[in-house]
């Protein structure tokens, strides 16, 4: 699972690589600069082409490095796990493949039935999805549909989470444009009771969830991931979300549907 992410990541650095550097070509050969400025100028369009250029040997060298390893399945619920490893794959259709630390593939969230008219949307930036009305599903490791997330709204953000049996669960309910520095939410039960105030840095996304009772039921730090698990997780891009194994199972299930969704919606591109 992880090689092939990689494989994906190669796959679409080249081909970006190929589009901007065929625009820098035919930009030259219908205006053609005159001045060293006006080619130094010209010059900077090639500098995405370049970093894409550079991600693809990366990318190639992470997966020659992990390709022979055996990446078991899980044998945890989602649920029962106490740290979960978030990788956002690459590819139009955005998903976020969910791991142990040791690991161990447990599923990933993704984007399902997507309208054709989104598609140029995704091409742009796969993280704007989040802003229309979409469904985002957990899929196992054994294909099943275990969580969906339904997101509406525009000023109010409310992303409703189910379960395997389409059983309301809560939602995650946030105030969208009101400041770029702090992102306020809240969890809310099926009853619509707030069960846990969700405020996210925003700008690392960093969060640490308290109950009123102090409880802590989730932390990120962006940036920080153990050095004794980069063995198997090689790149710099990684990262390690601490979930609290002491909350009502429906509870966490609900946290898990906020945790995928603000992850689907990081910029990592």
């Amino acid at each position: 699972m992880i090689a092939a992410m990689y494989k994906r990541r190669e796959k679409f650095a080249y081909v970006g690589f190929v589009v901007i550097t065929v625009l820098f070509v035919g930009f030259i050969i219908f205006d053609r600069p005159d001045t060293g400025q006006e080619w130094m100028e010209a010059s900077l369009i090639l500098m995405p082409a370049l970093f894409l250029f550079f991600l693809a040997i990366v990318s190639r060298r992470h997966y020659n490095k992990i390709k022979e390893i055996a990446i078991p399945n899980s044998d945890k619920a989602i649920t029962d796990v106490d740290h979960l490893v978030l990788k956002k794959d690459a590819g139009l259709n955005p998903r976020v493949l969910c791991f142990e630390k040791n690991g161990h593939y447990i599923g990933m969230f993704k984007s399902a039935q997507l309208p054709w008219w989104l598609y140029p949307v995704l091409l742009y930036q796969s993280s704007l999805i989040t802003l229309f009305p979409i469904t985002i599903a957990f899929i196992s490791n054994d294909n099943k549909t275990l969580l969906t997330l339904k997101r509406k709204g525009f000023k109010e953000s409310i992303i409703a989470v189910y379960d395997q049996n389409r059983t309301f669960l809560g939602e995650y309910v946030r105030k969208e444009f009101k400041s770029l520095i702090k992102l306020h939410g809240e969890l809310r039960n099926e009853q619509g009771e707030v069960i846990l105030p969700v405020n996210v840095d925003g700008f690392s996304g960093d969060f640490t969830l308290k109950d009123e009772k102090q409880h802590t039921w989730a932390h990120f730090y962006n940036g920080y991931f153990p050095h004794e698990y980069t063995n198997i997780f090689k790149d710099i891009d990684n990262d390690i979300v601490e979930l609290s194994n002491e909350i009502p199972t429906p509870h966490k299930q609900v946290l898990l549907g906020m945790v995928g969704y603000l992850f689907l919606e990081r910029n990592n591109r």
